[in-house]
């Protein structure tokens, strides 16, 4: 036990030294069920969820066990005061196409759910599916976004597209609600993925992710959580073997490794495009970016200009700091060393 409150009081004092220094340590971590990806955390905050594997048929139909799904949180604390949540993508059948099947029973392998705009999805789904306890929801602003709608019909395959009328919707609500006596301030944003008119019903939730932070304290923790919206690295090992697995439950050949590669380089291209259509209008208060080289790599990185100084080291570990004066390799409160400054392009 003492133990225990030793290592908390270091934590304590440590984050408390980062804060009269106005820096902010953020630390590469693994998704934690399946390392299927790696993110940036801030020092202390928690990590929950990651990679579902849906087993049994009767959960959501068999449609859905093809694919991998990601119910993945990152929050400040055991509450989750503070927090961004990635939910999973469900292929469901329009109940208008499930011969009198309510919501929720499976059909034609697919969950039967009736097809929803984004909003209507968003309030009905998403905020009763990640909020059980939310109550006295209240809408402040409901938005479109087209941008990320275009985005995603951009990438469709036109074959496809033509024999199934594939199109997008996408949209952002801000809303208010109570949850365990506290009121929460929360942006989610969802696209609706529609099969069309020769998909027989189908349609899919994709993007869905939410920020929330105390009411009055959004604006506080909107470079925070942008920083790991942004972070996320697919583990290309963990992306060739997710794939070989799907062809083999689907029974499609396997794929090159060549061909291995050039879906591992668009599926993180795309998600930098999508990640740069939801900032938008994910975060309000946010300035811009910046382009930064990595004194490790070489290689020349995208990211936020909220702070002023910007520190990495060799395993991806990052500092932001306001204070010009500050070298984290010289803080003697900080375990982690090797730390270099990350030059601003412009």
């Amino acid at each position: 036990m003492k133990s225990l409150l030793l290592t908390l009081l270091l934590i304590f004092i440590s984050l408390t030294a980062y804060n009269q220094k106005n820096a902010i340590l953020f630390t590469r971590h693994d998704e934690p069920k399946e390392k299927a990806l790696s993110l940036l955390v801030p020092y202390g905050w928690i990590i929950e969820g990651g990679a579902i594997r849906l087993l049994d048929p009767n959960i959501a139909g068999a449609s859905n066990l093809v694919d991998c799904k990601f119910d993945l949180t990152v929050k400040k604390d055991a509450e989750g005061s503070v927090m961004i949540r990635w939910l999973p993508d469900i292929l469901c059948i329009d109940q208008r196409n499930a011969f009198g099947n309510p919501e929720g029973a499976i059909f034609n392998n697919t969950l039967v759910r009736r097809k929803r705009d984004p909003a209507s999805f968003i309030l009905q789904v998403a905020i009763p599916y990640a909020h059980p306890r939310a109550v006295k929801v209240k809408v402040r602003s409901s938005k479109q976004l087209p941008g990320l709608a275009n985005r995603y019909a951009g990438m469709v395959d036109p074959t496809v597209k033509m024999y199934t009328n594939m199109s997008y919707k996408a949209a952002i609500l801000e809303f208010t609600y109570e949850e365990n006596g506290k009121t929460y301030l929360e942006r989610l944003v969802a696209l609706i993925e529609d099969y069309g008119m020769n998909g027989g019903g189908l349609w899919k939730n994709r993007e869905t992710m939410l920020i929330r932070a105390p009411l009055e304290e959004i604006s506080k923790w909107e470079p925070v959580l942008k920083v790991v919206q942004n972070s996320v690295i697919w583990n290309f090992n963990w992306i060739a073997g997710e794939l070989k697995g799907q062809q083999q439950r689907s029974g499609v050949m396997a794929a090159t490794q060549k061909e291995l590669q050039a879906m591992d380089n668009a599926i993180n291209e795309n998600r930098r495009n999508t990640n740069s259509e939801i900032n938008k209008d994910m975060y309000l208060t946010l300035t811009g970016q910046n382009e930064y080289a990595n004194p490790f790599t070489g290689k020349i990185e995208t990211d936020t200009d909220n702070w002023k100084n910007r520190w990495i080291n060799s395993s991806g570990d990052i500092i932001y700091s306001n204070d010009r004066g500050y070298d984290p390799n010289r803080d003697p409160d900080l375990k982690i060393t090797g730390f270099k400054q990350s030059v601003p392009r412009r």
